[in-house]
């Protein structure tokens, strides 16, 4: 009888002890992220054993990653210095994601200075979104957001705020930041104006303020008014804020190139321009 007890005893004591490992187990691998990197290196049959850590591709191509022997699910992980993300299926994820309500972008394809499944950080993402150091999508003013003040198709350009909306009946469809001209003889004129043509891959040329000449290279050309026009411009880094102030353009209106391509595909000769402070 005593024995029974005992043995009775002794597997209430394992049952507690192995549901406290099993809780244990699933609160480790339930965070966020692993406090330290793991290990990258790629596990084989040979090394594909019970606790084994490291990248393991299947038949159809995904990569899981394996922490002593146990897919991380859920998970973030910091892996030869990159972040990926492993989804609740414990696969690598790749595009734009939605974790913990947040939005991130993990690389589709291998790049020069992304793996695939490596998460964007401070930078822009191939479609054109910044994403901040943490990964974390940048917010920007919904497209729709802004009420059409002119209650027709047109572009505007305002000056003071650096920026450029496009707008088709009473719907914002576009708007970037750019350099305007620079204030007094160069200054972007204001009124309501139109695209004059579409032109594609050509010199715009003319006279700086010391009388020298100047000759640009532009991906898309859309004049509007007396020479000035929107237009590409890949030797600018930044635009918006100030930076017309002091190293505006000539009178055109500077996007940048991906802007100045979509906004090109948008707008026709003829669509209204309205230039104002």
């Amino acid at each position: 009888m005593c024995s029974r007890k005992m043995s009775e005893k002794k597997r209430v004591s394992l049952r507690f002890a192995a549901s406290l490992l099993a809780l244990l187990l699933s609160v480790l691998f339930s965070m966020t992220a692993f406090a330290e990197e793991l290990p990258n290196k790629v596990l084989s049959g040979s090394t594909f054993g019970p606790g084994a850590t490291g990248w393991s591709e299947d038949a159809e191509g995904n990569w899981s990653y394996y922490l002593n022997g146990t897919a991380l699910r859920g998970a973030w992980g910091e892996i030869g210095g990159h972040w990926y993300y492993f989804n609740d299926e414990e696969k690598m994820a790749t595009g734009w994601q939605n974790i913990g309500g947040e939005e991130y972008y993990l690389a589709e394809q291998t790049d020069e200075n992304h793996p695939k499944g490596a998460c964007y950080m401070n930078e822009r993402t191939p479609d054109g979104t910044d994403v901040d150091e943490k990964g974390v999508k940048v917010p920007i003013p919904a497209i729709g957001d802004r009420p059409n003040p002119y209650g027709y198709s047109c572009v505007e350009v305002s000056i003071s705020e650096q920026m450029v909306y496009c707008y088709l009946n009473n719907s914002l469809v576009w708007m970037s930041p750019c350099v305007t001209g620079r204030p007094g003889s160069r200054a972007t004129t204001p009124g309501a104006w139109k695209i004059n043509s579409k032109e594609r891959n050509r010199y715009l040329q003319g006279t700086n303020s010391d009388g020298s000449r100047y000759k640009s290279w532009v991906n898309y050309w859309m004049p509007f008014h007396n020479g000035q026009g929107l237009h590409d411009a890949s030797w600018r880094s930044s635009f918006g804020g100030s930076i017309y102030v002091g190293s505006g353009s000539h009178g055109c209106v500077n996007l940048p190139r991906d802007a100045a391509a979509s906004l090109y595909n948008i707008v026709w000769v003829g669509m209204p321009v309205m230039v104002h402070q």
